[in-house]
């Protein structure tokens, strides 16, 4: 399941989800359509291909491959087409992708106003914290590594955690946990996403 592989390798997550969102967006294209569209917004520094994460989801029950043969519903894979002798070899061929009813939860479960929602429900002594780093990215320019961590390092320390007895938290945790969520995005400054400034509104 691709929710698993997102768990068990949290690496994959940005990719995957890039590509379902994308396959969601154009439903019902073909796999050579929704693989260019991912190429051209893919992030250089996700490690698998768009055409690795398709075979991935595909694999993971979240998206689901159509060939067609001219035209018509090919009931087989592009592996079984290679095999199929009744198959003319000037057969117009392609594959569309549709994403799943696991997939649409899956979509839903990493959607960032749940995952920055439920980050700053699960942390509640670092609200404070969150939401400092959420308001200063929303600046024009949003900010920069050095003023968020200026800005961790002005705030008053946290309550210690109950099950370690630690209070210390680095700048760099608030950064990567409100990026995991959804909550900041990277784009030559940090900056706050929609569902960060819909918490910001609030």
């Amino acid at each position: 399941m691709a929710s698993e592989l997102i768990e068990h390798n949290p690496l994959l997550k940005k990719p995957l989800l890039t590509l379902l969102s994308l396959a969601e967006r154009h439903e019902g294209e073909s796999r050579s359509s929704l693989e260019q569209a991912a190429f051209e917004a893919w992030d250089d520094a996700y490690r698998q291909s768009p055409s690795a994460c398709v075979d991935i989801l595909v694999r993971g029950g979240a998206l689901n491959e159509q060939v067609l043969l001219d035209g018509e519903p090919y009931d087989g894979t592009f592996e079984d087409l290679q095999f199929d002798a009744a198959a003319a070899e000037d057969a117009a061929v392609e594959a569309r992708l549709s994403v799943t009813g696991e997939g649409r939860e899956l979509l839903r479960a990493y959607a960032p106003d749940r995952t920055l929602h439920a980050l700053i429900a699960d942390k509640p002594r670092h609200r404070d914290v969150f939401e400092a780093i959420l308001d200063a990215c929303n600046a024009e320019r949003g900010a920069t590594r050095e003023e968020l961590e200026r800005l961790v390092g002005d705030m008053p320390p946290t309550q210690p955690d109950p099950a370690t007895k630690q209070a210390a938290v680095y700048p760099q945790y608030f950064i990567d946990a409100l990026e995991s969520a959804g909550g900041i995005a990277w784009q030559g400054t940090w900056r706050t996403t929609d569902a960060g400034k819909a918490h910001v509104a609030v």
